[in-house]
């Protein structure tokens, strides 16, 4: 057996890193990134505007309200699910509303501290205000147009680089 370096890749949701030996290892740390979205096509451009933006993340997809409180609570499946680096809630879910899913979000104290993004097609006043008293950290309208919602991968980079970065 050849005990000569290691040549590693890693190909993780878009993030490639080819030829790193080990002794010389980088560790690539992918972000974590869960939505909480029930329009799949919304998900897909999500994900193509995250690609645009060339860093390491991991996108965990919950399709309704009862996958989130599940993931949130921990039960089930999600028992050991990591923590993620940010959450970003759609307003408009079925069953289930976004401000149910914040406030259980805040509740949890495993996610304390985790940044929240809410999304959403409403530009309600009253929407902005009551993400404001739960902690959002941004709200992000969703656009129409294919350029403008590219634009979104920007805006989710920004916030998983943290406040230094506005």
């Amino acid at each position: 057996m050849n005990s000569e370096a290691i040549n590693c890749g890693m190909i993780k949701s878009g993030a490639i890193s080819m030829g790193v030996g080990l002794k010389r290892a980088l560790v690539v740390s992918a972000s974590r990134i869960l939505v909480i979205e029930d329009n799949r096509s919304d998900v897909f451009l999500l994900e193509r505007a995250l690609k645009k933006q060339d860093f390491g993340f991991e996108l965990i997809h919950l399709a309704d309200g009862g996958q989130a409180f599940a993931f949130i609570r921990r039960q089930g499946a999600y028992a050991k699910a990591a923590v993620p680096n940010l959450i970003l809630v759609d307003l408009n879910l079925s069953k289930y509303t976004g401000e149910d899913i914040l406030r259980e979000i805040r509740a949890a104290k495993h996610l304390a501290g985790v940044p929240v993004c809410a999304w959403s097609s409403s530009q309600s006043p009253r929407d902005h205000s009551l993400l404001m008293d739960l902690g959002v950290a941004r709200f992000v309208t969703k656009p129409s147009g294919l350029d403008q919602f590219m634009e979104i991968g920007l805006i989710i980079k920004d916030l998983l680089a943290g406040p230094s970065a506005g």
